[in-house]
This record gives C-alpha cells, structure tokens and sequence, in this order.
C-alpha cells in the first residue's frame, strides 16, 4: 500500500508542475502578443532565395548557371545569375525576393538554363518539381525575425520531364491487349479461360532517369506582424488545452491520494483495536429493584 500511495503523490506532483509549466509557457505568449501589438513591424511577409551549391550528377559534367525561380502565389518570377557569395551577400545576381506571399498554396519552381556557347543564348536544360513552402513558413519563431532552411531540390532534363507524361511502348501494348480482351469477351460471354491469358511482356520503354543536378537552395522566410500573431494564438489555444488536461490529470489525482490516506488510516485502526469498546454511549441503565412489601405498607400508613 505504501508504494502505491507514493506513485500517486508522484502522479500528482507532476500534474501540479504540468500545470505551473502551462501556465507560465501562457503569460510568455500573452507577453508576446502584448509587445507584438505596439511594435512598428512590416505587415508584409518576404521570401529570399539563393542557389548556394550546384551537385552536378552523371557524365555531364555542365551544370546550368542560370535558374528561374517561379512562385505561384503571387505568381511571379525571378532571376539568379550566379550562385550566393558568403563574402557579398548582397551582390546582384546571387539572391532574389518574394514579397506578401500567400503562405497557404504557396508552390516554388526552378528552371535550370546554360550558356549556348558564344553567343551566350540561355537554353533551359531542367526543372524542378512544384515545392511546398507552407511547413517552412509554418515554423514561425516569434522570438527570431527570420526563418532559414536549406534544401536540397533536383533539377531533371527538359528531355526526360517532357516524356514523363507520354505513355510509354509497355503501357500501350499492355492497354491494347486488354481492350483486345474486353472486346473478345463481349462478343462471347461464355468465352473460355483463354480468353483471360496474361498479356505479353516486354522491357521496352523501361529506363530510368537521374537528375540533372542537386542544388542546394536557402531559403529565408522573414514573417509579418500578423503571421507571428496568427501563429502565437495558435500556440495559445494548443496550450491551453494543454492545461485544462494537466487541471483535470491534477484533480483525479489529488482525489487518488485522499482516497489512499482513508484507507491506510482505516487500516491503521483495525491493526491497532478498538480504544472504546463500540455501543459504550448507548449503555442500558440498570433495572430499578422492587419496593419491598412492607415499604410500600408503611408509606401508605
């Protein structure tokens, strides 16, 4: 009994600090919203993107120079010349900005270009697949001003993206085979097992494509005021949640412990015997004794 008392006035010793913890982590937000609400921050959000190395894979040993960086909401377009310079992070060329991005569908493209020999016409050579920007902007430090992460996007061929959405020799051969199939069944519904044979196989059309090259491209989220309030109410509402649970956890346990102190003082009591013997206040009084007859006799005299 002794040690299950002791694991729960452990339990409910961490459902007070849980508590204590949720409610200090709630006045740091209001805190927040506070200084948030008198500061004289952007009320536009910005997107800064760089290309900061360029993995060039296979044989080929080009790698483009030029990218188009294309953002779908707002739909626009930029240009990066060159690759990022840690020593000019400001150079022309080396980094672009998105302003007042619709962070909720927001979807980031590149197209790869290279130089078409000497008169340096631009020749797209890949592109990127569509990226997802809302888990990075969703990671908003209301502390910290900017948000960077860095990711790795493949650029595949022009060739191979165009193809990509045309059927290849094994795909049209196995659709003709089972359109021959359906075709044979309708004219014959008691059609033999034949009819259901396995269309041919061939490793035509099979290969696989390697991207181009891997760039290693940094993004730079700097959220505005409304975004860092958005996301400090809805830091507010999850811990407050948190905190009616850690109440409740609190209130079944402090009922456990009270619960555990009756029955060990219930226990003590029968180990140790009764000090007052039970039915002592509801002793009967003694029977009044007969008057004797000549009592009674005289009295009467």
């Amino acid at each position: 009994m002794s040690s299950s008392s002791d694991d729960k006035k452990s339990a409910l010793e961490e459902s007070r600090l849980e508590v204590m913890e949720c409610e200090k982590e709630i006045q740091s937000i209001k805190s927040s919203l506070k200084s948030l609400g008198g500061s004289a921050e952007s009320s536009s959000n910005s997107l800064r993107v760089s290309v900061h190395k360029i993995n060039a894979s296979g044989e080929d040993s080009s790698a483009p120079g030029t990218f188009k960086i294309h953002l779908s909401s707002p739909i626009e377009e930029r240009t990066i010349t060159k690759l990022f310079d840690p020593l000019d992070p400001t150079a022309e060329g080396g980094i672009v900005t998105f302003e007042q991005l619709e962070t909720s569908n927001a979807l980031l493209t590149i197209e790869a270009f290279s130089s078409n020999g000497e008169d340096d016409t631009l020749v797209k050579v890949g592109t990127s697949a569509a990226h997802d920007l809302l888990p990075l902007c969703q990671d908003i430090d209301v502390n910290g001003d900017k948000i960077s992460s860095t990711v790795e996007i493949a650029i595949v061929s022009e060739s191979s993206a165009e193809s990509s959405g045309q059927p290849t020799l094994e795909s049209k051969e196995s659709d003709e085979w089972e359109d021959a199939v359906d075709e044979e069944k309708n004219d014959d519904p008691g059609a033999t097992k034949e009819s259901d044979a396995q269309p041919p196989t061939t490793t035509k059309g099979t290969k696989l494509e390697l991207p181009l090259c891997t760039l290693s491209v940094q993004l730079e989220y700097t959220p505005s005021a409304n975004d860092k309030r958005d996301s400090l109410y809805e830091k507010l509402n999850d811990v407050s949640k948190r905190k009616a649970a850690a109440i409740e956890k609190l209130r079944q346990s402090a009922a456990a412990v009270n619960r555990a102190k009756i029955s060990e003082s219930d226990e003590v009591k029968g180990k140790g015997g009764n000090a007052v013997k039970a039915g002592f206040l509801n002793k009967s009084k003694p029977e009044a004794k007969a008057v004797p007859f000549w009592k009674r006799w005289y009295e009467k005299t």
